[in-house]
């Protein structure tokens, strides 16, 4: 082996200086990362491993699965014990408060309920409103068909009796024999003057007469 020189080991251990520029770096952090595994350091490679077989072997075996990879079984609660909880925080505290309804001043109270009592108010006064203008809105309905029904009426018996005078009428025409009597009971014979301006008719009335009293009449005898 002494043909290849001096390769042995210097008196620090890397791991042991990696750590320690670790916790330099965290400062007092590195408290809450340490376990009661940390005073022991772990197993630091050979510098110059041995080129026999026997000497790797062993270093291969040092290496297993087991051996490299280690995990406390109190790694966990050493660092969930290191942080308070969640609900014993001051944020999460106000966080809940602000997230809680907060409760009305009385002033908003008593102002809410006299609105309500007015818009009750107001909601009662327009609902007996509204249903006395559908009450009297029936109302005229109903007089309006009464009146309806009352003149329609009285206008179908005023028409069956001009139809029963008119009817009367033509009977008696028929039944004369002289036909200018019909005829004059069609004109106002009479000397009262018109209330409107009409035409002068005096002259054909007067001869309507001179022909209702001739008997020699032409058409006064009836076949």
């Amino acid at each position: 082996m002494s043909d290849f020189g001096d390769f042995s080991s210097s008196s620090n251990d890397p791991t042991a200086d990696f750590l320690a520029r670790e916790r330099a770096v965290l400062g007092g952090d590195a408290d809450i990362f340490t376990t009661l595994d940390d005073t022991t350091s772990p197993t630091s490679f050979t510098a110059t491993p041995d080129l026999g077989r026997s000497s790797a072997l062993s270093q291969y075996g040092a290496m297993s699965p087991s051996s490299a990879v280690s995990t406390p079984a109190n790694d966990y609660s050493v660092f969930e014990s290191s942080y308070p909880k969640a609900e014993n925080l001051e944020t999460s505290k106000a966080f809940h408060k602000a997230m809680l309804p907060e409760e009305e001043p009385d002033v908003v109270r008593q102002w809410r309920e006299k609105q309500k009592q007015v818009i009750a108010k107001r909601d009662e006064e327009e609902s007996i409103k509204k249903q006395e203008v559908l009450n009297k809105a029936r109302e005229d309905i109903d007089r309006f068909y009464e009146d309806y029904n009352d003149k329609k009426q009285k206008a179908i018996e005023e028409n069956r009796e001009r139809e029963d005078k008119m009817l009367k009428s033509r009977e008696e025409s028929s039944a004369s024999t002289n036909i200018w009597n019909s005829v004059s009971r069609e004109f106002d014979i009479s000397n009262a003057k018109a209330a409107y301006p009409t035409r002068d008719v005096s002259r054909m009335k007067g001869i309507i007469l001179d022909l209702r009293k001739d008997q020699n009449a032409p058409g006064t005898i009836i076949s």
